[in-house]
């Protein structure tokens, strides 16, 4: 089987209760003709193999979640970073550490996680803040890659290109810079509906074919009711949106809605039918797929996977660097990204793979959570067994923004 869908879309139902006078509209369940939801217990099938670091990791990514959930406005945290195989995290923080806090990190080493707290100049709010107006005047700063806050919050971190002179760039902090190169946006094959992530779409634009990715299955509700169902993909594989999606047999997924007011966020909603799976493993070959059971916050030091309909699934992906600014190849400005390199050196990232699941596991792998969409990548390395071009750093933005771009929420497993 392939990224190939197999199965009709089972019709939603909704049930309307009368009781006491008063009609109840009950979210209804999905029932099409399953296309089969083939997985796999192969340990070193997809995304299975990284299932040990993703395990040793997830009580750090919910203490850390925690931490920021006691911080939500970014006001005082100056940063977080996991050292997953060391059962660590590191924490910093700009000013008194409230009691709160001190409390979730008492509670953290009495389950046996290390917490190291260090303070920071700056909280992250304040860093962020200092690249708000870059997108409009980013001609001021050529050469200028990507601008995001120091894991530590001791300034700001700017990636630039070789002939780039930052000398006299003021940002009003600290900067560190680092010699980087441009981010590439990267734009299975035969899926069918219910759609899932991971999957080939094109769209047949005047002469071109952009090829990119599904991403994940979402929906939009009034209160609970579900009114409208789609798919996420990359913007930047449409820019502007209002354009038809296929996949490579020509079948119609949709069309692309108008892209959001909150245009940073390089996504595009698919009003069509969709489930909330994603696939895993090659491209073509030892493919299987993966519910998705939420969404995941994300932290330096925290280990991903990708899966693109040109590449595949790549896992061992550390996460370096969040809340970033990064402008990509084709003129696409991005917020709330991130940035995560292959730990072995192997691809992160592919062409064809623009628009793609980027995920972490659940503690038995079995299960996905949604942790971002793919932009690009950059840092050229051989692909392997799938693609043409691949890059070992891939980057992506960040689901709770994408979500909140698009006014919607994703459906679960």
């Amino acid at each position: 089987m392939s990224r190939v869908p197999i199965r009709r879309l089972l019709t939603a139902a909704l049930a309307l209760t009368l009781s006491a006078g008063l009609a109840t509209l009950t979210p209804g369940v999905a029932t099409a003709e399953d296309k089969p939801e083939w997985t796999s217990d192969d340990p070193s099938a997809g995304s299975n193999a990284a299932a040990e670091i993703m395990a040793a990791q997830v009580p750090l990514v919910e203490f850390a979640t925690r931490i920021t959930e006691l911080d939500e406005k970014f006001a005082a945290l100056g940063g977080v970073r996991l050292r997953v195989e060391r059962r660590t995290v590191d924490l910093w923080w700009r000013g008194e550490v409230p009691s709160e806090v001190r409390e979730e990190v008492a509670r953290a080493e009495a389950d046996g996680i290390r917490v190291v707290l260090g303070e920071s100049k700056f909280s992250q709010r304040e860093l962020i803040e200092r690249t708000t107006d870059l997108p409009e005047n980013w001609k001021k700063y050529p050469g200028l890659v990507d601008v995001g806050p120091a894991v530590d919050g001791s300034g700001l971190l700017l990636g630039v290109t070789k002939d780039a002179d930052p000398s006299e760039w003021d940002f009003g902090v600290p900067v560190t810079v680092v010699r980087t190169e441009e981010i590439t946006a990267f734009s299975r094959r035969d899926d069918r509906a219910p759609w899932w992530g991971g999957a080939e779409i094109i769209a047949p634009v005047a002469g071109a074919n952009l090829r990119c990715s599904t991403g994940f299955a979402v929906a939009r509700y009034f209160l609970w009711f579900e009114i409208s169902r789609g798919m996420l993909t990359a913007e930047h594989c449409a820019p502007g949106g209002g354009v038809r999606f296929v996949d490579p047999t020509g079948e119609q997924i949709g069309v692309a809605e108008p892209a959001p007011a909150r245009r940073l966020s390089d996504s595009l909603y698919i009003p069509t039918r969709s489930a909330a799976r994603i696939y895993d493993g090659g491209v073509g070959v030892g493919e299987f797929s993966k519910p998705v059971a939420g969404a995941v916050g994300n932290f330096p030091g925290q280990f991903v996977c990708t899966s693109g309909a040109g590449t595949g699934v790549h896992c061992d992906i550390r996460t370096d660097r969040i809340n970033l600014l990064f402008f990509a190849s084709g003129g696409s400005f991005v917020s709330s990204g991130a940035l995560g390199r292959q730990v072995s050196g192997r691809a992160a990232v592919g062409s064809g793979d623009s628009g793609g699941p980027v995920f972490t596991l659940t503690q038995n792998f079995t299960r996905t959570l949604a942790a971002g969409l793919i932009v690009g990548g950059r840092g050229a390395v051989p692909c392997g067994q799938f693609g043409v071009s691949c890059a070992n750093e891939v980057a992506f933005v960040d689901i709770g923004f994408v979500l909140l771009a698009q006014d919607a929420k994703l459906l679960t497993s």
